[in-house]
């Protein structure tokens, strides 16, 4: 069932309740009403009989019935009848009708006094009456003719009327309804119109700040990053592309040159040589992109192990000095902490030591005596790192985009590397629960700053 059609059906539903509940209360306090009028005119004329044969010596029964039978308002089928207190009936204006009124019944008015009760289509009252020291019932009934004619004529008003506004309220409902849902209808279209070759498109924004609006707000910030995603990886495809081409184009045209003359074996050595390196550079950019696609599809299963922080330094500072002697990495305490155990991490031992391997040698890298200064600081809620290094700095412009895949700055573009390092380094750093931040200034260097609280659970 539609939406439009539900909403319409609870509603009717729910006024129909209301309404139902309204009208039964009309006809409820209308009957009541009419019961307690005719039983109010019983009363009274049982009570006027009662004085009239009872407290005026100059009438008698016979005068009584003839004075009873004379008045204008006789009710249908009405019957007055007085008992002694031997409960022998004394008087009655009717003698074609008589009440069969039960000893227990007449028990119980003696007892109570006014009493209300039905017997076949009477509706009769009995009241006590007392005169000279005795006690007397009188008992006053009659058909309501003309209360039964109006609660008749009221029961089909009232369910002409609810039928009426039954109908009245579904087509107002399907109408309002379709009202509510007009805004929805048109962000449903549309998404429709969207499509993934332009992903520029956005919703309309609707002019009321209400749920609707804050919708359309949400969905147009999802489409933003939905955008922005497929932008970085139409990006991050092109960038590969390009990274893999440029190394391979280069073994191919050496190659080709070499096979082109004969050479001799020192120069034979030196294209290998570059050959190479030029596979050494295609290699590391080859693991650097299965470590990225690695972390994004397995990061919530990582195996991990307690890691002491200072003597993973020590390995990636032996590592670094072994791969590149030019290096050199400065390692300082700053300060220690009083529990030898505030030095362990939870984490992955390859990954964190690829993250700082790589953040210390882009330090040696880009400084210009090729030194990176690393300084740890423990202490009992959290570990940081602090990578130094005295190169030409990032432009404040720059440091939001540095962690992009193959993202080069102006003043590192010149350098040899592949611009996916420091996307690495922040998504290893992420899934261990720390945080990495940048300090540059242009011609002073740049501090990364590598936070890990104590507690790594993932």
């Amino acid at each position: 069932m539609q939406i439009r059609s539900r909403l319409t059906l609870q509603f009717t539903l729910l006024v129909s309740s209301i309404l139902l509940a309204s009208l039964f209360t009309i006809y409820y306090f209308s009957q009541k009403s009419t019961e307690d009028e005719f039983y109010r005119r019983l009363r009274e004329k049982a009570i006027t009989s009662a004085i009239l044969l009872l407290k005026v010596e100059q009438v008698d029964s016979t005068l009584l019935k003839t004075i009873d039978l004379s008045k204008h308002d006789v009710l249908f089928c009405e019957n007055i009848s007085i008992l002694d207190e031997q409960e022998k009936e004394i008087y009655t204006n009717n003698d074609t009708i008589q009440f069969d009124v039960p000893t227990s019944q007449l028990q119980k008015i003696k007892l109570k006094g006014d009493q209300r009760f039905s017997q076949r289509e009477f509706d009769i009252v009995g009241i006590t009456f007392k005169d000279k020291g005795h006690s007397y019932i009188v008992l006053a009934g009659a058909v309501d003719i003309q209360g039964q004619s109006r609660l008749k004529t009221l029961r089909r008003i009232l369910v002409s009327l609810f039928s009426t506004m039954v109908a009245i309220v579904g087509v107002a409902g399907w109408i309002y309804a379709g009202r509510a849902l007009r805004p929805i209808q048109k962000v449903v279209t549309d998404v429709q119109n969207i499509s993934t070759i332009d992903l520029s498109q956005r919703l309309h924004n609707t002019e009321k700040p209400d749920e609707i609006g804050n919708l359309v707000s949400m969905f147009n910030n999802l489409l933003g990053r939905i955008e922005n995603s497929f932008t970085l990886q139409k990006t991050f495809l092109t960038n590969v592309s390009h990274e893999l081409k440029n190394p391979l184009t280069k073994i191919t045209s050496q190659l080709e040159v070499t096979l082109l003359n004969s050479r001799s074996t020192e120069e034979y050595k030196e294209i290998i040589q570059s050959v190479l390196d030029d596979i050494k550079e295609l290699n590391q950019l080859s693991n650097s992109l299965l470590d990225l696609a690695y972390l994004d599809q397995n990061n919530m299963s990582l195996a991990t192990s307690r890691i002491r922080i200072d003597e993973v330094l020590w390995e990636v500072r032996e590592n670094i000095h072994a791969q590149n002697s030019s290096y050199k990495v400065d390692i300082h305490t700053v300060v220690m902490p009083d529990n030898e155990e505030d030095l362990y991490l939870q984490a992955n031992l390859y990954l964190l030591k690829t993250a700082l391997q790589n953040l210390i040698e882009n330090a040696c890298k880009f400084s210009d005596d090729k030194m990176a200064t690393v300084s740890l600081i423990c202490s009992k809620n959290e570990l940081e790192i602090r990578i130094f290094d005295n190169g030409p700095g990032i432009a404040k412009g720059e440091l939001e985009n540095i962690f992009q895949p193959f993202y080069r700055t102006d003043s590192t573009s010149k350098i040899r590397g592949h611009g996916i390092g420091l996307s690495l380094c922040q998504k290893i750093i992420s899934i261990h629960n720390g945080t990495i931040e940048v300090d540059s200034t242009l011609g002073q260097g740049t501090q990364m700053t590598v936070i890990f609280k104590q507690v790594n659970k993932f």
